[in-house]
């Protein structure tokens, strides 16, 4: 398997900081996690917009609110009255434990994990993207795009999500800023580059990529 810290600094090289979450607050980043399930993040854009314009991108906000007002404005994001009634069952249940969500700093990543993965709405996912984005802590964040650049980067060799996440946080040293950065890279190569049908002569990773040496091959 490919050395984790080799792939992030040719990813960086090309891509840089990627500023990956683009939020203002943490309860926009967890917002926008649940939001971002199945969709664009074109369309998360404009759900996020059109709940700031009614002040509803802070988890009092979303507490407080009907859920049918909340559908309204996130209907670009797809799934809309589900992801409200999660949003707003989400929202509430932290208020009411903790006030505000960043008055859970102080727990502990198990802590974390037990409460975040018994709601509904949050699956793996979304419960590392909230644990890596939100609290800061060192996890790997395994998608679609992940499994499908590191398979190939590893071919013939299988991508197996445990597997990526002990070496990626091994290789990388459990370095949050690093970790962000690498999964924002992992997705801008699966969306330019690495896609179903990849464009592996311009892939910043091909000189890397046993998928795409076999490829080249003659």
């Amino acid at each position: 398997m490919k050395d984790h810290f080799l792939l992030y600094n040719k990813l960086n090289e090309y891509f840089g900081d990627l500023h990956w979450w683009p939020a203002e607050t943490n309860d926009e980043i967890l917002i926008g996690s649940i939001l971002t399930q199945n969709t664009s993040w074109k369309n998360v854009e404009k759900a996020i917009l059109e709940l700031k314009k009614d002040n509803l991108l802070s988890l009092p906000g979303i507490a407080e609110a009907d859920v049918d007002a909340i559908s309204l404005r996130i209907r670009s994001a797809g799934f809309f009255r589900q992801k409200a009634s999660r949003i707003k069952s989400i929202a509430t249940r932290i208020v009411d434990q903790y006030g505000r969500i960043d008055a859970m700093q102080s727990l502990t990543t198990q802590d974390l994990v037990g409460f975040f993965g018994g709601l509904k709405g949050i699956g793996q996912e979304t419960l590392d993207s909230i644990l890596l984005y939100v609290f800061n802590r060192p996890v790997m964040i395994v998608d679609t795009y992940t499994r499908r650049i590191i398979s190939r980067i590893n071919y013939p060799e299988e991508a197996v999500d445990e597997k990526i996440m002990e070496n990626a946080l091994s290789d990388l040293r459990h370095s949050i800023s690093v970790l962000k950065n690498y999964h924002a890279c992992l997705v801008e190569l699966g969306k330019r580059f690495c896609r179903k049908s990849p464009d592996c002569t311009e892939c910043p990773l091909n000189s890397v990529c046993n998928y795409a040496i076999v490829l080249s091959s003659p």
